[in-house]
This record gives C-alpha cells, structure tokens and sequence, in this order.
C-alpha cells in the first residue's frame, strides 16, 4: 500500500487488520482473552484514578503494582519511544488460547515492514498446544537504533498451524511522529 500522493509505503496506522472474513472468524485458532481484570490493570497502569475507575469498573478498584500498558493482552503491540537516536530494547509479554483442534503446533513467522529496521523476536517460537482452551504465553522481543521521528517502524508477527495464520501487527514510534 502506498500514501495517496506521497509515493511513500503505508504503515500499521494507514490501514486495519484487513477485510473481515466470517467464515474464518468462525475458526480463528488462537485468540488474546480478555477479561474485566485485564481492563482493569491496563487503566491503572494508565494512573487513572479511583474516581474515574469505580466509574468504569462499576466497583471500588484498588491498583496494585504498575502493569505497563503496553502488557495489555491484544493480539497488536506497540511502543513509544522517547528518543529516535538512541538504541532501543522493548519487550511484550501476551497469552493466546488454542480454539482450534488439539494437537496443534504454531510456528512463529515475522514480517518486516518497509523501510522497518526493527529486530524482532519471539520466545517461544513455536507453540504446542495440546488441548482446546490451552492457554500459553510468549514473550516478543522487539530492539532497534536511529528509527525515522517521521515515521513509525511496523512488522507483523504471524503465528501459523498450515490451517490457521493469526497476525498481530508491531508498531514502534517516536516522540516525533
């Protein structure tokens, strides 16, 4: 995809995850669960106060620890950086859920973007998952150096069993853009 007028190649943020397909999504495979609590934790790592989260929750909400947003169990990541000069680390941790047959192995694959000078990587790189509703984590490692303030750097990480390709796009922006 190109910017309209501009020649240049869109980004994460230029588009969506795609046209829906409803017969796929009757079959995704993996999904990223959330639930009230997960909410929860995102708006306190957010500093939303007291007020405001007994709005939302419904209830009193006391928050414990500092869970980064960026933690947040969605199937999209993304990051932003304070400095595009500098070399850069960043880490998501996320959980998906085998809604797809047992006995499934997910092979981790990831696809630069263009232009992207992200370093990604994904631990574990495969996922066994032996029964439905199995739930397993994984860790994505993303790290960089001198990223362009002007434009977000994106790659997609894409877990696959030959049946079922579960995308979540990675964007890592600057203070700049």
């Amino acid at each position: 995809m190109n910017a309209s007028g501009t020649g240049a190649v869109s980004t994460e943020f230029a588009y969506g995850a795609g046209h829906v397909d409803p017969i796929a999504a009757l079959n995704p495979g993996l999904v990223y669960e959330l639930g009230k609590s997960d909410h929860i934790a995102f708006l306190c790592g957010m500093n939303y106060n007291a007020t405001t989260l007994k709005l939302i929750a419904g209830e009193a909400v006391t928050c414990t620890g500092k869970t980064l947003p960026r933690n947040l169990n969605y199937p999209s990541m993304s990051a932003k950086l304070s400095k595009s000069n500098s070399s850069f680390t960043v880490t998501f941790n996320r959980t998906v859920t085998n809604i797809g047959t047992s006995n499934s192995t997910y092979k981790s694959k990831v696809v630069l973007n263009h232009g992207s000078k992200l370093n990604v990587k994904v631990s574990p790189s495969v996922l066994s998952m032996k029964s439905v509703n199995e739930k397993q984590s994984f860790t994505v490692t993303v790290s960089g150096s001198d990223l362009n303030p002007n434009l977000p750097s994106s790659a997609n990480l894409i877990w696959s069993d030959g049946t079922h390709n579960v995308r979540s796009p990675i964007v890592v922006y600057t203070d700049g853009y």
